[in-house]
């Protein structure tokens, strides 16, 4: 089985539906942000207080390329597709872009204090999801709406476009 990539905003259910996909296809489960973090030995929100959001994106673009072929399910950042050079190393590959709207991102995160981009009251996150809208349908082989729907639904959904 060639590996599976989840693409989508921040909150859109990425690491939560790959781990769960990961498990019904009996594969391996890799985080991008997750494997950054261990070998940063550092978190995501210690690498943009310390180096800034360009390191923190060199080493998502070294994570991705990195990443096996074969036999997994990756779950990305929400920003991984901001770089040119991470959209064209996606595009012909086993892309699932999670689609969530506005509000349901909202609703997930409005307590989340991890994520340094959600944190930063500077940034408009509702039109930063507007402007990648485009890049995640750039690389997506496959568009999953996850809008009031359960996990297993749609890990059930994602199984059966990729038995299509």
């Amino acid at each position: 089985m060639k590996s599976i990539y989840l693409v989508g905003f921040m909150g859109s259910g990425k690491s939560t539906v790959g781990r769960q996909l990961a498990k019904r296809l009996s594969c391996a489960f890799i985080d991008t942000d997750v494997e950054i973090e261990y070998i940063q030995n550092k978190t995501i929100k210690e690498i943009f207080a310390d180096e800034g959001e360009e390191a923190f994106r060199a080493y998502e673009y070294q994570v991705l390329k990195d990443s096996p072929f074969e036999g997994h399910v990756i779950s990305t950042g929400g920003g991984i597709i901001e770089q040119s050079v991470n959209r064209e190393w996606l595009k012909g590959k086993k892309v699932i872009y999670l689609k969530a709207s506005w509000s349901t991102i909202y609703h997930r995160l409005k307590h989340d204090e991890n994520r340094p981009i959600w944190q930063d009251n500077t940034r408009d996150k509702e039109k930063l999801l507007q402007e990648r809208e485009v890049k995640y349908l750039e690389v997506a082989m496959y568009v999953v709406e996850t809008d009031r729907m359960q996990t297993e639904k749609i890990v059930d959904h994602i199984l059966s476009l990729m038995n299509e």
